[in-house]
Parts: C-alpha cells; sequence; structure tokens
C-alpha cells in the first residue's frame, strides 16, 4: 500500500465521484479506478460501492477513509517538518555558555533567534570551557560559547571570534588605589587576590599568574571562588582584589571600582566553536543572526 493509493481512494470518497476525484488529482480516470481496485484487492474488502449513477462508500469504506485522511495528513505535515528542519526553521538547537562572557551579549541573540526561528527548541547549559568540551563530545550542545579552544581539538571544530576582552583590576571602593584612573600591576604586589578558580577558565587564571609574574610578583591567592558574582562580592566585602576580565563589569558592585591595568594582559578571546561535522541546519542559522551583530557586540563589549 503506497500513500498514492490513499489519496485516489480519499479524493473519490469526499467526491463521490471519479471524473471529479480525476480532475482534482490531474490523474487520468482509469488510473484511479484501477489503483483503487488493487487498493481493495490487497485489503480483501470493498471500499467503493459504483454504479452508472452514483458513487457510494460500504461500511469499510468509511471506516477506511477516516484512518486514511488522518495518515496523509501527517504524512503532509512529516513533509512539511522535514523540509522546516533541513532550512533550519524548526528541530533542536543546544548552546553552551559561561556566565558573565555571555551575559551581555546572549539574551540579544537569543530574542532575534527566536523571533525569526520560532519552531526551533532552543535550549541553553552553562558550562565552563572543560564542561563544553564534554558536551561536544557527548552530543549534548551544538554550538557553544567559550575561550580560545585547546591546540590539541582545534581540528575538530570550526571556532570564529566574537570579542576580545582584556584583564582589568577590581577593588573595593574604599582601597586607596580605586582613585587612580589606570592602575599599575606592580602596585598591586602586597594585596590578597580573589580569584575565579582555575578549573573553571584555566586560560584566564593562567593569564592573571602571567600578568603579575611580568610585573615582578607571584599573586596572594587567598580565596578562588567558582562563581563570578562571589568574586565580586568578596572584593566589595573586602577579602582582596581580583585580576577580572573586562566583561564582569556586568556585575559591578555598588562598593566596587573596576580600573584599567598598565601594561595592558594579552588579549582574552571569547569565541563561538561548532564541530566541523556538524549537521545540525538550525546552527548555520543562528550564526547568521551572530555574524549581522558582530560589529555591535564588538563595539559593546570592546568599548
Amino acid at each position: 500500500m503506497e500513500l498514492r493509493h490513499l489519496r485516489y481512494f480519499a479524493a473519490v470518497a469526499r467526491h463521490l465521484n471519479y471524473t471529479e476525484a480525476s480532475r482534482r488529482l490531474h490523474v487520468a480516470q482509469p488510473a484511479i479506478s484501477q489503483t483503487i481496485l488493487d487498493l481493495e484487492d490487497e485489503l480483501g474488502v470493498k471500499l467503493l460501492l459504483r454504479s452508472k449513477r452514483r458513487v457510494a462508500l460500504t461500511a469499510a469504506g468509511t471506516a477506511f477513509l477516516h484512518e486514511a485522511v488522518d495518515i496523509l495528513r501527517r504524512a503532509d505535515e512529516a513533509q512539511r517538518l522535514a523540509q522546516r528542519t533541513a532550512r533550519g526553521e524548526a528541530g533542536i538547537l543546544s548552546i553552551g555558555f559561561f556566565g558573565t562572557a555571555t551575559a551581555p551579549i546572549l539574551p540579544p541573540l537569543i530574542h532575534a533567534y527566536r523571533r525569526r526561528f520560532p519552531g526551533v527548541d532552543l535550549r541553553l547549559y552553562e558550562l565552563n570551557p572543560d564542561q563544553q568540551l564534554a558536551a561536544f563530545d557527548q552530543g549534548r550542545i551544538d554550538l557553544g560559547f567559550s575561550r580560545l579552544l585547546p591546540l590539541d581539538r582545534r581540528a575538530e571544530f570550526e571556532e570564529e571570534l566574537v570579542y576580545t576582552d582584556q584583564l582589568v583590576i577590581a577593588l573595593p571602593a574604599a582601597h586607596s588605589l580605586a582613585k587612580q584612573k589606570v592602575v599599575r600591576v606592580k602596585s598591586l604586589a602586597g594585596e590578597p587576590f580573589v580569584q575565579f578558580h582555575r578549573q573553571g577558565a584555566p586560560g584566564l587564571f593562567d593569564e592573571v599568574i602571567g600578568v603579575c609574574k611580568r610585573a615582578g610578583f607571584s599573586p596572594r591567592i587567598v580565596n578562588e571562588p567558582s562563581f563570578m558574582a562571589t568574586v565580586m562580592t568578596l572584593v566589595e566585602s573586602g577579602f582582596g582584589v581580583s585580576l577580572i576580565p573586562r566583561c564582569v563589569r556586568s556585575l559591578n558592585r555598588r562598593h566596587v571600582v573596576i580600573r584599567a591595568i598598565t601594561p595592558k594582559s594579552a588579549d582574552i578571546p571569547l569565541c563561538v566553536a561548532w564541530p566541523r561535522s556538524v549537521q545540525n541546519p538550525t546552527v548555520p542559522a543562528f550564526l547568521e543572526i551572530l555574524r549581522g551583530a558582530a560589529s555591535s557586540i564588538r563595539r559593546q563589549m570592546e568599548a
């Protein structure tokens, strides 16, 4: 039994007229007649009673028509869904991100994507860079906002720069250095440091250590919180100072000041990455929106 059999039968049953069914389907009437005879032979029941004057449904034909119409409807829906999915207009898109680096830019991107592709099931997962790699390996995310990928994994992914960040210093508002517009890193040598833990962002942590070592000292780290919001809370509470990415200013507290440092840190890129083998059409659709917003994101985040 093919969908063609169901379509021919449903057309005749709907109009109770072979000639009208032929006209609607653009199929020769003898072909329709033969197809319905073949269908009745396969089912072993009579579906239509045909005389010179009229066509009528049998009881079996009435029951079969209900199911046939439902099957044809679902087949049409499946076809449309497949076509929409191939265009990236339906399906599932899973995105990994981590907190403060994406907080200022991700909500507008999500709103723009949902307006354009309301049929996509969008799923967001807050994951640090290492967790994102594990999620890629497990097939749990399709795309991730993260730091530069490790050298030994880059061949597996496509990667694009979203914006470039740099380190700044967060100080309690009452700190003596808070009056300076630019803080010399070497002046922080005797300070206690509160730093986001290395496990959550090893590249960031290592750049903090590197900035201090290039200034001639090793930072005395007294606390390593696992959330940037906690870092800012501890700085505000006077536990120490913190070298943070500039993007963390979005979490700024009333009694914390953020100042530029000299010499400047190395660039800290935020990238978007996805597997080279990706087959999900929703990914290029999202990337199109991201690329359209790229210049405004960089103006916003690099100012």
